[in-house]
């Protein structure tokens, strides 16, 4: 899962990202140019030295391990805080959720809007300074939807040409099972819509028009990969790794830290700091103690402490709250058990008080979420709430769930496994959860707690009726949204399947009217949640403690586990 940062930093001069969540410029692009892209990259001035401080370390921490460092694997918000610093692709991302050159020039675009053709910019290398050329880019993309991959994200390159053969309906691409005999998969990559017809230039063909797909193009995902690299033995450990951003990767001391030093040989906005330390603390409460002493320049703060933070009189001033394009939800397992009942999800929906579950677990700090779209993102409902909280609806739905499923009591149907990553705040909202259904229904439940790594295999392959989960935007779209939920996408580990609701997003997907597209999505949402497909409980708000001589923080949409991290080339060290 991931999670989104974006808003305003007022009080340490942070600028504030764009919170509208459309993607296009004020003025229309050009014909040649892709919807959704900027010609301009924002370059941060260069701050006055004597303003800077001398030492430009900044301390961060992760909250843990990342799961992985290989681009094309990673799905989760702690690694890709590190690979934003590590690699970037033919496109990315400035602080508005805009889509700005990288790698490439923005690509020209064919009449029909299924070909885009990238220009790389010239003498562009990787850290080892091997130059990065189009075959890379194309290995990389092909990498990703290669069934022997299992990329979590694959299912957002259904797009291009070819992804059905390889991906299938299993994974939310076309109507067909995807290959899997290894020859065919061979033979279908070949076929696969990118190409490089030299050295710089990169070539994608789509299978219907995407407003959206420059945004996928600007994904972690889709850096630049060398083969030679990532077949080598231990690629993605510190000593071996190859990347393409701002930063290299000096130390990867698991469970411990990650050193990160700049790359001297990036093309683009050279970085001030000379180190980031990232530390790795399980728990918050241990990242929270490490902040108090000094150690670390901006934390997260645990929602047992907001209270007493902000009432700190030195702590205080460190607080800002930053509205995130997130949400935090928790799947049902739509295909198998007692959840696969529709009754019994809507009974389990409507026996959770949102706004108490936020007071009582996150200190009060968020909004109830009825739906997935999150605020700010077109396409949003607001006033969508098919099953609100109401015991007597929830004990009439569990009562009619129940006899559909052969059994007197909910206490008949055993302990139902609830599962969730352990020690990262999750447990107190778990048992939240499970007692609110204990004491309206009579439901037990087993509450799993699994190291992160661990639990999301587990998630996705279905093993719990009940398992905590979340999301950020990866780019200001509802696409990016809706489109985990497709029939047997890569991220749906509801196991939710709807026809109609992948209808209607394929619909959307090819709507050149901006309002006509929104309404599509609004449908196919509504559809998901009057199936009570997932339980939403709470879009972003959250605390964060940042020291004042944090310069350059430039909080952006794409932001992943602190402010600015996207853009970790933008920021400083004041003098202090």
């Amino acid at each position: 899962m991931q999670k989104r940062l974006f808003g305003i930093l007022a009080s340490i001069a942070v600028i504030a990202a764009a919170c509208g969540g459309a993607t296009t410029s004020s003025a229309p692009p050009p014909a040649s140019q892709a919807p959704g892209t900027s010609a301009a990259p924002t370059v941060s001035a260069a701050p006055s030295v004597s303003d800077m401080a001398d030492e430009q370390i900044l301390r961060i921490d992760l909250h843990g391990e990342p799961p992985t460092l290989d681009p094309n694997k990673a799905q989760d918000s702690v690694s890709i805080s590190v690979l934003h610093a590590l690699n970037r692709g033919l496109l990315y991302f400035d602080k508005t959720g805009k889509v700005v050159p990288a790698a490439a020039d923005l690509p020209e675009v064919s009449a029909d809007a299924k070909t885009l053709t990238f220009t790389l910019k010239d003498g562009i290398t990787y850290s080892n300074g091997d130059p990065i050329v189009a075959a890379d880019f194309v290995y990389s993309m092909k990498r990703v939807v290669d069934p022997r991959t299992a990329a979590p994200y694959a299912y957002v390159m259904c797009e291009i040409a070819g992804a059905d053969a390889l991906l299938g309906a299993d994974l939310g691409c076309g109507t067909k099972p995807g290959v899997k005999d290894p020859a065919a998969i061979d033979a279908a990559l070949a076929a696969f819509g990118v190409s490089a017809p030299d050295a710089k230039t990169v070539v994608v063909k789509l299978s219907k028009p995407a407003t959206y797909f420059t945004s996928v193009l600007a994904l972690w995902i889709n850096v630049p990969v060398q083969e030679k690299w990532i077949t080598s033995p231990n690629a993605t450990e510190a000593a071996n790794y190859v990347g393409s951003g701002p930063f290299v990767l000096q130390t990867w001391s698991h469970s411990s830290q990650i050193i990160l030093k700049p790359n001297d040989k990036y093309y683009g906005q050279k970085p001030i700091l000379t180190e980031i330390q990232m530390s790795m603390s399980a728990e918050p409460a241990q990242e929270q103690a490490a902040y108090e002493a000094g150690e670390q320049d901006m934390v997260q703060t645990p929602s047992e402490d907001v209270i007493r933070v902000k009432a700190d009189p030195v702590l205080g001033a460190t607080v800002v709250e930053i509205p995130t394009t997130s949400i935090t939800y928790y799947d049902f397992n739509n295909k198998t058990g007692p959840t696969a009942n529709k009754d019994f999800r809507i009974a389990l929906t409507q026996a959770i008080d949102k706004t108490a579950f936020i007071n009582a677990t996150f200190a009060g700090v968020g909004a109830p979420a009825n739906s997935f779209v999150q605020p700010g993102i077109p396409g949003y409902q607001p006033d969508l709430n098919p099953y609100p909280f109401d015991l007597v609806k929830a004990k009439e739905h569990m009562a009619t769930a129940l006899t559909a499923l052969g059994v007197p009591n909910a206490a008949a149907l055993g302990k139902l496994k609830f599962g969730f990553n352990s020690g990262s705040g999750h447990e107190p909202r778990v048992a939240f959860l499970a007692e609110a259904w204990r004491t309206a229904f009579g439901l037990e439940t087993e509450q799993i707690g699994s190291e992160f790594s661990v639990f999301l295999t587990q998630r996705h392959a279905g093993q719990y009726a009940i398992s905590r989960n979340g999301w950020g935007a990866d780019y200001p779209h509802a696409n990016n949204q809706l489109g985990l939920f497709v029939c047997g996408g890569g991220n749906n580990d509801t196991q939710f399947c709807n026809a109609d609701f992948d209808r209607l997003l394929n619909e959307a997907a090819v709507e050149p009217d901006q309002t006509k597209q929104v309404a599509l999505y609004q449908q196919a949402q509504t559809i998901m949640y009057e199936d009570a497909a997932n339980l939403p409980l709470r879009f972003g708000l959250t605390t964060f403690e940042v020291r004042p001589y944090l310069g350059g923080l430039e909080v952006g949409i794409t932001d992943s586990q602190l402010p600015g991290d996207a853009l970790y080339e933008t920021i400083y060290i004041k003098k202090h």
